[in-house]
């Protein structure tokens, strides 16, 4: 996508107005076509751009931007992306010098449109903008000939004297233009939004203006369930934490001694040095050698797979510290840029040992490399449709993953055993959580006391993640109950077709269309239980049809009109 090379967002009244208007446009547009006249494939189409432009337009109405902070501030643009690009020519690497003379706006406008939230009464937490400071006053710390913005994947093709012209030209813009601005930026988050900051006890949404309604809505759509509601969710996390209770018992009797309840064995997990990992190195190891090993037994599970590697690298230095415990960046469609598990190693010896395994498999294998990078290898679908994606449908394959992974036979003891068991409950505990602060009115002590209470998580990680859940309303939600949505489909597809059941076709049912909505999942599982019906593999989908079959004729008959529609016929006997 180099045709973007030399562009970045504008964040003023006028574009979002100009976007707004787009946005109804193409709604109205939508609603004009009638679903009943499309294909099957297309019918995802439909649902993917419903979805897409539904969320467009409660961004408009949210403007969540007025007070971004912590993981949802704006520091990713200085510390994060730039790594992630891939410069393939002289031509693009021009371009990306007039991106980065874009900062010195962008940075203009975001303190703007925050200077207006914070007058409007919105405005993060104290602890989310001391994050956001801390990053910031991080990066401007380093030396310009070092800073992440020239951390960029040249293409061999470009010399390495070329290369170093094109850095010499992006540290004048950095020194001149993007630094002294950012540095404006700091100056006003220390000055004027930090002695405005929420505190402790007013760490949700709901006590910001309009916040009630913002958190319903980011709530509905990110746990893919349209009519669901704060309480409900509530009680879900509450339910599986009480479920989760009695087989943390049952397999943490068989790692520690003198354990006599599941609250015994979260404390050992917590408290017992044999649970952290020795080193950097260690982490880093460990997770390349499940991903190594969750390679093998794919095809008794999958028939579809991506082409893209999986590497594994630490989380960057400079956003260590404030970052996640783990996430993924997938491929880039043209081959310049493997998927990507990112490991936070920032104090190694303070993290989670029994967390390697599950959370590799969530990240990597068979997690998010599969959906994410099948996703962008999809052929025959509009761009668009490659990389918008339902994070309830994300987070709860990811999750699913770490509990298929237990089913392949992939989790080497009963240490990794107790991670898969903690990082389900720590799911569970993030519906607790987030709505607990978000819509009851919880100070982030008390969604702590309870974090750590439930769940083995390390002080660090729940300190880190409890202000990632306070800066970005309803994500956390969709882990889990995306999560219970594909066991409900998995379960209802396995009553339904009995024998005829085959796990490789599901699995390949629910990623072969992209990062869909759960509502547009549970129309095609229903349209995949289909009596005497049978999986073909067409294109990059999993299109179902009635078997037509004698005694003497071993091979599925299909009829398909239309042009370029190349079926492959399956052996019956196979």
């Amino acid at each position: 996508y180099k045709e973007y090379f030399d562009q970045i967002e504008e964040l003023t009244d006028k574009t979002f107005e100009e976007e707004a208007q787009r946005v109804d446009g193409f709604i109205s547009r939508l609603k004009n076509i009638d679903p009943s006249s499309l294909s099957n494939r297309e019918k995802v189409t439909h649902g993917m751009l419903e979805f897409a432009l539904s969320s467009s337009k409660d961004s408009l109405l949210d403007r969540s931007w007025e007070f971004g902070a912590g993981v949802s501030g704006y520091t990713g643009y200085l510390i994060d992306y730039n790594q992630q690009m891939f410069v393939p020519d002289l031509e693009a690497a021009d371009m990306l010098l007039k991106r980065l003379e874009l900062y010195e706006r962008l940075y203009i406008q975001i303190s703007a449109v925050q200077k207006k939230g914070l007058n409007n009464n919105r405005v993060a937490t104290e602890r989310n903008l001391l994050r956001t400071i801390d990053q910031l006053q991080n990066y401007l710390k380093t030396s310009a000939d070092s800073d992440p913005l020239l951390l960029i994947n040249f293409s061999p093709e470009i010399s390495d004297s070329e290369i170093s012209s094109w850095k010499e030209k992006a540290i004048e813009i950095i020194t001149a233009k993007i630094r002294p601005t950012v540095l404006d930026y700091l100056e006003q988050l220390k000055t004027e939004h930090l002695p405005k900051g929420r505190s402790d006890e007013k760490s949700g949404i709901m006590w910001i203006e309009g916040g009630e309604d913002l958190y319903l809505r980011a709530l509905r759509k990110y746990t893919g369930h349209k009519n669901t509601t704060v309480k409900e969710v509530h009680e879900i996390g509450l339910s599986e934490i009480e479920r989760l209770k009695i087989e943390f018992f049952e397999v943490g009797k068989n790692v520690f001694q003198n354990v006599s309840s599941p609250q015994d064995v979260i404390s050992k997990m917590q408290t017992d040095p044999s649970m952290r990992y020795e080193s950097k190195e260690q982490m880093l190891q460990l997770a390349e050698d499940t991903i190594e090993r969750a390679y093998k037994p794919l095809a008794e599970w999958f028939t579809v797979f991506p082409k893209a590697p999986c590497k594994v690298l630490p989380v960057p230095a400079q956003s260590e510290k404030h970052a996640p415990p783990a996430y993924y960046f997938p491929p880039l469609p043209d081959g310049s840029r493997d998927g990507t598990y990112f490991l936070n190693t920032y104090k190694a010896e303070t993290k989670s040992i029994f967390e390697a395994e599950s959370v590799a498999f969530h990240e990597a294998i068979p997690g998010h490399h599969l959906d994410r990078t099948i996703a962008v290898e999809l052929q025959n679908v509009p761009d668009f449709q490659r990389y918008t994606a339902s994070t309830a449908f994300v987070e709860g394959w990811g999750l699913y993953s770490e509990q298929l992974a237990n089913e392949m036979g992939l989790y080497s003891n009963d240490v990794q055993q107790l991670g898969r068991l903690g990082n389900d409950a720590w799911r569970g505990c993030r519906l607790v959580l987030d709505t607990g602060m978000h819509g009851m009115g919880w100070s982030r002590d008390q969604a702590i006391d309870f974090f750590r209470a439930n769940s083995p998580i390390e002080e660090i990680n729940a300190n880190i993640e409890t202000d990632r859940y306070i800066a970005w309303p309803g994500q956390a939600c969709a882990y889990k109950m995306g999560q219970l949505k594909i066991e409900e489909l998995r379960r209802k597809a396995e009553d339904g077709l009995g024998e005829k059941f085959d796990i490789r076709h599901f699995h390949d049912e629910v990623l072969c269309d992209g990062g869909i909505t759960l509502p547009i999942l549970e129309n095609k599982i229903e349209a995949f239980i289909i009596p005497k019906g049978i999986g073909v593999n067409y294109n990059a989908g999993i299109w179902h049809f009635p078997l037509i079959a004698t005694e003497d004729m071993n091979f599925l008959v299909v009829d398909r009109k239309g042009k370029g529609d190349n079926l492959v016929l399956h052996d019956l006997n196979e």
